[in-house]
């Protein structure tokens, strides 16, 4: 008698992250909690049953990093995993020697303050370095066969007031305030291998401006997901520059995509639900 096993189902699986207030009142008023209805409403479109949400004070420093662990955890080989963050993005001072500049990127939890200060000494933010080593062990949980995108839809400079360009409409995601850590910095280090694909609103040095109350990219993403499918990652970046330029996208000052990491066909795998 021959036993045919059945093949293991790679699960969907998917970590939505959106602030729409902070804890230190500093910081612009934005929308990226708007930003998670349309997200999860795009991934339950695409059969991902594992959906994680954190807004506002739910998305604390703490909390994202517990999203990320029991993510971890909880994956198995071969799932697919979308995570998002929808927030403010800040430059910090990079303390390992691993950044050019001299400055991470980071993505802003709840409980993180504008300026270095006693109650947050860099330990709030969520650095690049650190979401590194989350997607690095997650990559090692799912093995190759699986799927990892990062979709960030911030910034990391620019202006958080409502007044750019005198066009009170505009909300930009973001500040140009860096977050200057005191002391002496460590010896360079090497950069993590990002065994991911990484998709974000915009290039480290633009504004990252909303759409009718929700991020720009976000918008885009829910809207043409359907038209992603079965396309090359290239393409699809290219397809969502273009839509930016077009009248109904286009803000006050420029503003183009960025993609990086391991490319190839991930984010048409995310928008098929086959």
């Amino acid at each position: 008698m021959t036993c045919v096993l059945p093949l293991e189902a790679k699960t969907r699986r998917a970590v939505v992250i959106g602030l729409g207030e902070q804890l230190d009142k500093s910081w612009g008023k934005i929308n990226g909690d708007k930003d998670v209805p349309l997200v999860v409403s795009m991934l339950k479109s695409n059969g991902f049953s594992d959906i994680a949400t954190l807004t506002n004070s739910k998305a604390t420093k703490t909390g994202i990093v517990d999203a990320f662990n029991s993510l971890i955890n909880r994956s198995q080989k071969g799932d697919i995993i979308y995570i998002q963050f929808s927030g403010h993005g800040q430059m910090m001072t990079d303390t390992n020697g691993d950044e050019k500049d001299g400055f991470d990127e980071a993505w802003i939890p709840y409980d993180a303050y504008l300026k270095y200060c006693s109650k947050d000494k860099g330990e709030k933010h969520l650095s690049d370095d650190e979401i590194a080593q989350y997607m690095t062990r997650l990559r090692s949980k799912i093995g190759n066969e699986g799927v990892i995108a990062v979709v960030v839809d911030a910034c990391h400079s620019g202006d958080s007031t409502r007044d750019l360009c005198e066009n009170d409409s505009v909300v930009v995601r973001g500040v140009d305030v860096d977050f200057v850590i005191p002391g002496k910095k460590t010896r360079s280090s090497v950069r993590t291998s990002e065994s991911w694909l990484t998709l974000s609103a915009c290039l480290d040095f633009q504004l990252n401006q909303e759409y009718n109350g929700v991020g720009k990219l976000t918008h885009i993403l829910a809207n043409n997901w359907r038209n992603f499918v079965g396309k090359s990652d290239q393409t699809i970046y290219k397809a969502i520059d273009e839509v930016y330029e077009t009248r109904k996208y286009k803000g006050p000052v420029a503003q183009n995509p960025r993609l990086s990491g391991k490319t190839g066909r991930v984010l048409s795998k995310i928008f098929n639900k086959k």
